[in-house]
């Protein structure tokens, strides 16, 4: 018998569920349902997410709350960070309207802020400064030519 998907390209009708494959099997009553939390309905987490979506690209405090709360830090240390740093990169020092918020790994203590580049950058070189000198020197031993 051909299956479903070679009905499909010969663009003849959809055979009924049960020429094809066996029926599903349905799970006994009183068991919990899977793939879904419990009193949420799919509709109810889209427009959770949605509104969250929202109000992250139209209201700063919320967006840098919620990326601070990352970090262990709040609302009032993230933004003294920021004026500490005059609004810019703690690296090239340039002003951009994103600041990545840059940590240890290790110890997961927050260093500063910095641009995304930098923050590729060390992320690139596993923060280990040996690697950073040795590209630094490579770059001066490069333009001495």
């Amino acid at each position: 018998m051909a299956s479903r998907r070679d009905w499909a390209k010969r663009g003849r009708h959809r055979p009924s569920p049960d020429e094809d494959k066996p029926a599903r099997k349905r799970a006994p009553k009183g068991a919990p349902k899977r793939g879904r939390k419990s009193g949420h309905s799919e509709r109810t987490r889209f427009l959770s997410n949605d509104r969250r979506r929202v109000r992250r690209a139209l209201e700063p405090d919320y967006r840098d709350g919620e990326r601070a709360r990352r970090y262990g830090l709040s609302l009032a240390d993230y933004r003294a960070l920021q004026a500490r740093q005059g609004n810019a990169c703690a690296i090239c020092r340039k002003v951009t309207r994103a600041l990545c918020i840059d940590h240890c790994h290790v110890t997961g203590r927050v260093r500063g802020l910095l641009c995304r580049s930098c923050n590729s950058a060390l992320g690139f070189y596993a923060d280990d400064p040996r690697l950073l000198c040795a590209a630094l020197a490579y770059l001066r031993a490069a333009t001495k030519r």
